[in-house]
């Protein structure tokens, strides 16, 4: 609202009688000076703003994630005991007894489980003729063996073992030959 020396407009009065230039040029640049810090602290907060939602976003994606994997290594683990009984099937003498038609059929729906395991990145984990490895086998039985070479070798694997983008899931169950002199 204007008063009697002259017009108001956004806080700085301009007057019309007896007022020297400079003083109104430096609250000019106070007022500029005001506000450029003021754009300067909003430009800030919004800068950390927008990285705080970005960091936000990106610890939401890696929670998700580690709840898909977790949940699909939970199903690949309820499944596995059905390929382990398809393969102990495939062991038992009576099994040569079934239809062949009937044991193409079983071997094709045992060889589609296969398949979706290794669409989730699943592999077994080669156990036979390899040095024990504890992190990847579970020792079942020690084994006598004549060759000294063979001593610390898996010389049967009772039940495979299994991983899954590089890490074990399920040990192999093996027996593990132990030179003796």
């Amino acid at each position: 609202m204007p008063d009697k020396k002259g017009a108001q407009i956004d806080d700085i009065v301009f007057e019309e009688e007896g007022a020297s230039a400079g003083f109104e040029l430096k609250k000019l640049r106070e007022k500029l000076k005001e506000c450029q810090r003021q754009k300067d602290e909003y430009l800030a907060g919004w800068q950390r703003a927008k990285a705080d939602l970005v960091n936000a976003r990106n610890e939401e994606e890696k929670r998700s994630e580690e709840f898909r994997k977790y949940a699909e290594l939970s199903l690949i683990e309820d499944i596995l005991p059905v390929v382990d009984g398809f393969e102990n099937a495939f062991k038992e003498e009576s099994w040569k007894k079934v239809d062949k038609a009937w044991q193409n059929g079983i071997k094709y729906l045992y060889n589609q489980f296969i398949s979706v395991l290794k669409e989730h990145n699943l592999e077994p984990i080669d156990a036979v003729g390899k040095k024990f490895n504890p992190e990847e086998h579970e020792a079942f039985a020690e084994v006598s063996v004549d060759d000294e070479k063979d001593d610390g070798i898996v010389i049967e694997e009772l039940r495979k073992g299994y991983k899954m983008r590089g890490k074990v899931v399920r040990p192999a169950q093996v027996k593990v030959g132990k030179y003796k002199a």
